[in-house]
């Protein structure tokens, strides 16, 4: 069996639980507030909209997802959340592929290579979504929204690291980030 462990550069991403009880809190409202306490101690009112957040962040995680990692550095120039899911590798499909965005892009999707001590290599694709809302009358169309996927694969898993926001410079502020998390997973199939 193959296990990984993922280690996060705590001034950038806080791992959020997936479900309460947890081990150090009985509700997300507990893991908010303490959170805010460490991170905005001398002001009280940006620490409850910081709890705010981190309510909003642990109750709107991807139901797929196998770990939520907000994106929150320390000195507060961006926030957005990041989902990632661990799949058994069935080699049916390219690195290429996975990357690709599962949606049609108002732009042209991007794609680009990284190296990794971890992967061999890592894939980052960047697509822009649109969303219709139908309506009786007529569709209404939404904010676009980007979408920043990162991939890599090892020893049978592949690892999806995806994040999604309407703000597309915090998207931008994310990407290299998101690869240096991916490379931080280690994997061991000892087991």
């Amino acid at each position: 069996m193959t296990s990984y462990e993922i280690n996060p550069d705590l001034e950038l991403w806080i791992p959020v639980p997936r479900s309460f009880p947890e081990a150090d809190w009985e509700t997300a409202e507990q893991w908010a507030e303490d959170l805010a306490e460490v991170a905005i101690p001398g002001d009280p009112e940006l620490r409850k909209t910081y709890r705010d957040l981190a309510l909003e962040v642990a109750a709107n995680q991807a139901a797929d997802a196998d770990h939520t990692l907000w994106y929150s550095p320390e000195d507060g120039h961006a926030m957005g959340t990041a989902h990632l899911v661990i799949e058994d590798d069935d080699d049916e499909l390219s690195l290429e592929e996975l990357a690709a965005p599962d949606h049609d892009s108002l732009a042209p999707a991007q794609t680009e290579e990284f190296d990794s001590t971890v992967f061999g290599r890592i894939l980052q694709s960047t697509s822009v979504i649109s969303l219709d809302l139908p309506t009786e009358d007529e569709t209404v169309m939404l904010p676009a929204i980007g979408h920043v996927r990162t991939v890599g694969r090892s020893r049978g898993l592949v690892f999806i690291l995806e994040a999604f926001d309407s703000d597309l410079s915090n998207l931008a502020l994310m990407m290299d980030p998101m690869v240096q998390l991916l490379d931080t997973v280690t994997i061991d199939d000892s087991e």
